[in-house]
């Protein structure tokens, strides 16, 4: 793996489990049942657009493998 992307795999590592220990425990002793749920229904269309077909997600993995010299 290229130095580069492995800096940002542990960055996006890093900045995953500090959200998942620190900033979604404090929502969740913050936020009432209603605004939880709120939350969640943006988030799962967030990560629908995010993830769906043809998304950035696909194109970014295709940059990925090209720049590696892998084909698709």
């Amino acid at each position: 793996m290229l130095p580069e992307l492995q800096t940002l795999r542990v960055d996006v590592m890093k900045h995953a489990r500090a959200e998942e220990r620190y900033e979604f425990n404090h929502i969740r002793r913050h936020a009432d049942q209603a605004r939880l749920a709120s939350m969640a229904t943006a988030l799962k269309a967030a990560e629908n657009r995010v993830l769906g077909p043809g998304a950035l997600v696909d194109r970014t993995r295709d940059a990925v493998r090209k720049a590696m010299g892998k084909d698709g």
